[in-house]
Parts: C-alpha cells; structure tokens; sequence
C-alpha cells in the first residue's frame, strides 16, 4: 500500500490516485474492490439520485380539476378567436373552483371543496373589468389571488414573473393554488424567448410540469386560435404549436352555425376519452349558459363555417390571405420577411399574386402590417408587422 497514494483535490472535486507500481486504473479498482465507474459517479450521473425502480413508483388513476376536461397537476390550453368568450370561460372555472359551485364543464352530481386560484393577466383589468364577472359567476373572492397593478407602479414584478422564473415558482409554491391562470401565454414569456421557434414554448412551460404535481396546481393558459383555411388540431394554436404538444388538455372555443350558440371542445386528451362538446351561450351580464352537448368537434364547426361562407361569398379568398399574412408575421423572427419570400410562401399555400397584393393593401390601409425598404436605394422590401397590430404593453 506505500506504492499507492489516494488524495482527494478540493480544487477540482476528484480523488486521485497515483500507484509508482504503473498500475493501470483497472487493476488498482481490483485490488480495492470497487468499479471503474464509482470514481466517475458525480461527473456522468450527477441526477443518478433522483432514479429509482418503477416497483418503487405507486400507480396512480388521473386526478381531476373538472373531470375529463382538465388534469390536476397538468397544463390544460384554452384557445379560441378574439370575441368568442375565452374570458367568460375561464371565469366562469375560476368562480367554480374559488366557491365549490358547478361550473359549464360540470354534472348535476359534481362536489367540491373551495380552494384557491391564482390569476396572471396583462389583458383585462382587474377592478374595471374582472371582479365584477367572477363576482357574478358566483366567485368567493377571497379565495382568488391576482397581482395588484397598482403596487407594482414600475413592472418589475410583472415583468419577473415569467414561465420558468424562480419568481414565478416562488409565488405559486407560496399560494400552491388549486387553478393557476395565465391570461394570455403572450403576457407571460419571457422576452428573450422567439414564440415561433421550433421547441422554444416547450422548453419555456417545461417547468410547470413538476411544479405542478408538487403544488397541485392545474394551470390554464389561454392563447388565441388562427383562422387559416383548413387549419385544424394543433395547426389551430397562434402563436406556437408547441403549446399544444406540451399541454396534457386541449380545449378550443367558437361559434356554430345557430345563431347566438357556441361550443367548447376537447381537442387533445392524455388521460381520458375526450367528453362530448358543450354548446353554450352567453347571456346580458356575460354569464356562459349551457345549451346542450354535440358529437361535433372544432375541426367539424370550423368545415361548416368555411361552407356557409363559400355558400353565401361573404367571405372572399383575400380574407383568408389577410389572416394568413399576419399569422406568418407574428411567427417569423422580428415579426417581419421580405416581401419576396412572403409571395413565394403565398403562392405555396394557394393565393394568387392579385389576392395577396389587394390583402396587402387592406392591410396597410388598417395599419396592422408596413411595407418598407431596407438598406436604400436598391435594397430589400419588406413586409412587417404595423404598431397598430400590438397586442400587448412592452414592459
């Protein structure tokens, strides 16, 4: 043993062995009984700790915020056109879950304790606009927390509390609310994050997931859904489709073909089959009130909308193009490309060259996209997004 010398560095966290015999590592593990691989433990499995047997895991039924609508623990994504009731949906769940009431998603037979929601909005005003709907869903406000504006004068707090910020951890840990929403997923990603980009939003919600089975908390994140001919499924996310792929419950809203009635659908389910579809209205104090149930799907209701309006010629192809031109925009880095790529790309999807120049213009005249040169004088055109099609405060 006077031929082999053991030190542990401090400095650089290893133990080293030094053996004036020429041994070589293997034999010197021999002659200590351990394997080549305990001295490199830290170094190729430093989470090796956080493994074990699935003998040890206990096997678990799905548990439940709304039952085969939204998982406990999960992340459920709520995604709808401008105007169709998101607001008044999540609502509505939130005064249900703050108060133990039946929501629009609930049977006559649903029973539940109060508990605690948690709501992150940078859209709606909270006294001007929101207390006075949850109030009249029916909310206990005392069990709904939100972020007081008016203290924080300067931002930092709304601007810290992004998806995957210690803040935001932070924050649910401390309330460890039943139903945490974020409305919408634009307000609350981080700024240096490009929605766009392929696996960016999953790797930015990722977070969530452990968060969210440690606190129980289920997290409802509403986002806006295109219009794009023939869009359906996951295609249907503005924005990104990673929040879907993420999300463990899809639901999408809009309207039907009946005048005044909408639907809310279950498009994506990973722990049950999906329930039937609820039709609903909503009444002069902006209540939701259910009208019945239907077979039918987003992709069913969005077909019978597109026939109306082939039917009718209400809705000429350059709508479609105009829609089409803002949701490439709002995908590509710096919410801009040139005006040639833009052509080839229409012209890929089907749009003549007349309906993409008279969208274009439509556009311009509205101020939602600005068609500029860059680099002067025999330099690149470029179609951008305008300042009027902003949807959110920069902070």
């Amino acid at each position: 043993t006077d031929k082999l010398l053991i030190r542990f560095d401090d400095e650089e966290g290893k133990t080293v062995f030094r053996c004036d015999e020429g041994c070589t590592r293997g034999q010197i593990c021999a002659a200590l009984d351990i394997k080549e691989n305990d001295l490199y433990a830290e170094s190729y499995a430093p989470y090796s700790i956080c493994f074990k047997s699935l003998d040890d895991f206990e096997e678990q039924d799905a548990k439940w915020l709304f039952k085969n609508w939204l998982p406990e623990g999960q992340i459920t994504l709520l995604a709808a056109d401008g105007g169709v009731g998101k607001t008044t949906i999540w609502c509505n769940l939130a005064a249900a879950v703050s108060s133990g009431n039946q929501s629009i998603l609930d049977d006559e037979n649903t029973i539940r304790e109060p508990k605690t929601v948690l709501i992150f909005t940078t859209e709606d005003s909270i006294s001007q606009k929101l207390k006075k709907k949850l109030r009249l869903a029916g909310a206990n406000m005392k069990n709904i927390k939100a972020l007081d504006l008016q203290q924080d004068k300067d931002g930092e707090a709304l601007s810290a509390l992004v998806f995957g910020s210690a803040d935001l951890n932070a924050v649910i840990r401390q309330f460890r609310p039943a139903l945490c929403i974020f409305d919408p997923v634009q307000g609350f990603v981080s700024p240096d994050i490009n929605m766009g980009s392929r696996n960016a939003m999953r790797n930015a919600l990722a977070p969530l997931i452990p968060l969210g089975e440690e606190c129980g908390t289920t997290f409802l994140i509403i986002c806006h859904s295109n219009k794009r001919k023939g869009a359906a499924g996951r295609d249907r996310i503005a924005d990104s489709a990673d929040l879907w792929d993420i999300s463990r419950s899809v639901l999408m809203a809009g309207y039907t073909q009946e005048h005044g009635v909408r639907y809310l659908s279950n498009e994506k389910n990973n722990y049950a089959m999906p329930p039937q579809t609820i039709l609903f209205s909503i009444n002069d104090e902006g209540l939701v009130e259910k009208r019945g149930t239907s077979d039918k799907h987003d992709r069913d209701y969005m077909l019978e909308a597109a026939q109306t309006k082939a039917a009718s010629n209400t809705a000429p192809q350059r709508d479609d193009c105009r829609q089409f031109i803002l949701e490439t925009l709002r995908a590509c880095e710096g919410n801009k490309i040139s005006s040639a790529e833009l052509k080839q790309v229409a012209k890929d999807e089907g749009y003549s060259e007349r309906t993409l120049q008279r969208a274009k213009e439509e556009l311009k005249e509205t101020g939602e996209i600005i068609v500029e040169r860059e680099g002067g004088k025999g330099g690149t055109w470029f179609t951008k997004l305008g300042d009027f099609y902003e949807e959110l405060p920069k902070w």
